[in-house]
């Protein structure tokens, strides 16, 4: 995954990037006569743990499954493109693909989204199934066809953190009081709350949260926050997240990059991108009760959320998420989303949580 230099100036003016030729494959290997190279840009630090290190093994995985005759150049946040100008600069054809999370994108289209994080939402297991079983894919192609995008779920966080705090929160008003780093349907569910959500790139969460600039911030789960040091300038951390109870990470390619690629080529990037789904998910569950104890030995101060703010919240989700479908394929997206997740809550009585029970007697 060697990265050859480019000049940012000179990339962010839309310089040509080589388009991968024809192909064919056996058993994923590609037989061509040239090396062809693929920029994917990033919303993450470099070397980030977790979700960063999640864009360089897709890389690799896209580069081996071709027996090498696919590059994939990666560039984490800020090295060609700002963490939030990946979308526009893959959609412009700039780049030919970015690894970030569809939250970010509201301002392109408020049903984005949904495809990310949902307040008191799916796991990553039921995302994963609606995606490649329940019509996600299908519904999520269609929204990014209208931005020049062909999308892919490329990793998940599993159960993440409420947030790190300054102060204790102990009430719906403690909520009311604070300027939190929360973004997507989150954000905007604290804000019903009377909280005021900023979204800003994770980089730069924990010099806010040392300025003052903000009170609180919610990043991932708690590998990803302990490597980035928030329980230096924080006291409380809560959990568990309501907001975001997981986060799917998401890869979007050029859809005129490809619409230029052979099905052989399209085979390899599919494949790589569900195995890399499955080993992000499985990477974070093995790494995050060592994350904890660690947390825990550094005298992070845990805290269970307290139960009336989980109750206003969930007063409130409805009106949050329906913002969120203003538009005729917004409000399918939404439908399909919650049809899906209301046939898993129909079979409560029979899922893996009744067992998880019996492990805690």
């Amino acid at each position: 995954m060697k990265k050859n230099k480019i000049n940012r100036r000179s990339f962010i003016k839309k310089v040509a990037i080589p388009v991968i030729g024809a192909a064919s494959i056996s058993s994923f290997n590609v037989h061509a006569s040239n090396i062809n190279e693929l920029s994917m840009v990033t919303s993450w630090p470099e070397n980030f743990p977790g979700i960063g290190l999640g864009a360089n093994r897709l890389a690799k995985r896209i580069e081996k499954l071709s027996n090498n005759k696919i590059k994939v150049n990666v560039y984490s946040a800020g090295e060609l493109v700002p963490p939030f100008g990946v979308f526009d600069a893959v959609s412009s054809g700039t780049a030919d693909m970015y690894h970030s999370a569809e939250f970010y994108w509201g301002g392109k289209n408020k049903a984005y989204p949904f495809f990310a994080a949902v307040p008191f939402g799916m796991t990553a297991e039921e995302f994963n199934s609606w995606i490649y079983l329940g019509g996600g894919q299908q519904l999520w192609d269609e929204l990014g066809s209208n931005y020049n995008l062909k999308h892919f779920v490329v990793g998940n966080t599993g159960s993440t953190l409420f947030g790190w705090f300054k102060n204790e929160i102990n009430s719906v008003d403690d909520i009311s009081k604070i300027k939190i780093r929360s973004p997507g349907m989150g954000g905007d569910l604290l804000k019903s709350m009377g909280a005021t959500p900023v979204n800003i790139p994770g980089g730069e969460i924990l010099q806010a949260l040392s300025s003052g600039a903000i009170d609180a911030a919610d990043w991932s789960n708690p590998v990803m926050d302990l490597a980035f040091g928030f329980y230096k300038v924080t006291k409380y951390c809560y959990y568990p997240d309501f907001k975001k109870p997981t986060v799917s990470i998401s890869l979007g390619i050029s859809l005129d990059k490809w619409n230029s690629f052979d099905d052989s080529t399209k085979s390899i990037i599919q494949y790589a991108c569900q195995s890399e789904n499955q080993e992000m998910l499985s990477d974070f569950m093995y790494k995050e009760v060592r994350a904890i104890d660690k947390l825990k030995s550094l005298g992070v101060n845990f805290r269970k959320l307290p139960e009336d703010i989980v109750l206003e919240a969930k007063k409130n989700v409805t009106g949050v998420l329906d913002s969120y479908a203003d538009t005729e394929i917004g409000n399918r997206i939404r439908d399909s989303y919650f049809d899906f997740l209301n046939l898993r809550t129909n079979y409560n009585n029979f899922d893996i949580s009744n067992y998880l029970n019996f492990r805690k007697l």
